[in-house]
């Protein structure tokens, strides 16, 4: 009997803790849910990952089966953004869409020829320069930047006249001081380079504003062959020919109110016949007494004083 009220006391004794335990875990659960705010992820991709560890499938269904579309310029240019740039400013021409030339890329790897990835320059301009120029790359070292690469200006130098051949004609055939110097004397520093005229002639004859002020009369590679506008005013032939310009200017007959080029016109140096505007003024019998004809009697064409 001492047994068993011992047993049931036992019993007693554990069922009473079992029953504070459970109070005192329910009223530390509710403290939780009512003191502790929950955090909350503010990264999609972190909150996607902690709500299950499974990898999640695309929304277009597996990837690898969905077709891939040819790259765009602009995403060829997010690495090679260097290349964008100098086809941007530089390209001229060239300026297309970068699988127009690189219709294979991202291929090379050991053991395959360059070649095969690289577009060939013949594959859109044949032979431009002719079959003497198989190498488009020695002269245009870029063909992202096709002109303005061209900056091996001693080797240019030796070949400008294939593609200048009107320049080399023209300065070959009309004989001056630029025919004994080399292009990139003048052209120098980079290809397409135009000097000012005062890098050698230092003096000019006018007043020197721009190129155009000089080459109005004097072409660059025909220098001696001086042609003019019929604009060209009297002032642009005082400089050289001042005494012939003071002679006019102070003489009350009408060649003073005369523009130069009207009586010289088109070619430098050209000196008209009188009867080119003055047909007939006086008899041919008259006309044959005089071995120079209307200077003669008139004098100096551009003063016209009569002798006494």
């Amino acid at each position: 009997m001492k047994r068993l009220l011992a047993k049931w006391q036992r019993l007693l004794v554990v069922g009473l803790l079992l029953i504070i335990y459970g109070c005192v875990s329910a009223q530390e659960t509710r403290h939780r849910k009512t003191d502790v705010k929950p955090i909350k992820s503010e990264n999609k991709f972190e909150k996607a990952t902690s709500t299950s560890s499974a990898p999640s499938k695309p929304t277009g269904g597996n990837i690898y089966q969905q077709k891939i579309e040819p790259l765009t310029t602009r995403q060829c240019a997010q690495c090679h953004y260097s290349v964008f740039e100098n086809i941007r400013d530089k390209g001229g021409r060239h300026q297309i869409n970068c699988r127009e030339c690189h219709a294979v890329f991202h291929t090379f790897r050991p053991g395959r020829d360059w070649a095969e990835v690289v577009p060939q320059c013949a594959s859109c301009h044949s032979e431009v320069h002719g079959t003497s120029f198989p190498k488009c790359l020695s002269c245009h070292t870029d063909p992202h930047a096709p002109i303005t690469s061209l900056i091996n200006l001693e080797l240019l130098s030796q070949n400008c006249g294939t593609c200048h051949t009107g320049q080399k004609g023209e300065i070959t055939q009309y004989i001056s001081a630029h025919t004994d110097i080399s292009c990139r004397e003048c052209h120098h520093t980079v290809h397409g380079y135009r000097p000012k005229c005062t890098e050698c002639h230092s003096e000019p004859h006018t007043g020197f504003v721009d190129n155009s002020g000089c080459m109005a009369c004097h072409p660059a590679h025909s220098p001696s062959e001086i042609n003019y506008a019929a604009t060209t005013g009297n002032q642009v032939c005082s400089e050289c020919h001042a005494e012939v310009t003071r002679h006019l200017t102070s003489s009350p007959r009408k060649h003073s109110a005369l523009q130069c080029v009207f009586c010289h016109a088109d070619q430098h140096g050209f000196i008209p016949d009188c009867n080119k505007c003055h047909s007939a003024p006086h008899s041919k019998a008259m006309m044959d007494r005089f071995e120079n004809n209307c200077r003669s009697c008139h004098g100096e064409p551009h003063s016209l004083i009569l002798p006494e």
